[in-house]
């Protein structure tokens, strides 16, 4: 299973089970485990889009152009599958702000026979949505 988190909540998805897996431009200090930075979006327009102010559909046609638009998703889905067998793809945002995670969940689950969910724990309770 693919699922998508944030990396403030790394412990707990370790605690269940979960392999991390940095999607970001980059990770947090210490961290050292897995990345897939293919996904991660391009420093140039991101720090564009960030300092100007410009739309989250700016953002969502340079993401879809510059990085999803360049990759096979089947390819993107074996090699996280290859990673460990429940993977959750980490990035800054809490579930309820715009993040290219999102993007990428979307895009996966609409490319391919993938399942991607938010994983969100409540009360030591897995909960999934999207």
């Amino acid at each position: 299973m693919i699922y998508t988190g944030y990396w403030a909540k790394i412990k707990e998805y370790e605690l269940n089970k979960l392999t991390p897996i940095g999607i970001s431009g980059w990770s947090p200090d210490g961290y050292t485990g897995k990345t897939y930075k293919k996904l991660a979006p391009k420093y140039v327009w991101w720090k564009e889009w960030h300092d100007n102010n410009l739309s989250e559909q700016w953002y969502i046609n340079k993401y879809q152009e510059t990085v999803l638009g360049v990759l096979d998703p089947n390819v993107v889905a074996q090699d996280l599958q290859k990673m460990g067998q429940n993977v959750v793809l980490l990035c800054f945002e809490t579930p309820d702000k715009f993040c290219h995670r999102h993007l990428v969940a979307e895009w996966l689950n609409a490319k391919t026979k993938c399942d991607v969910r938010e994983y969100i724990l409540q009360s030591n309770q897995l909960s999934m949505h999207l």
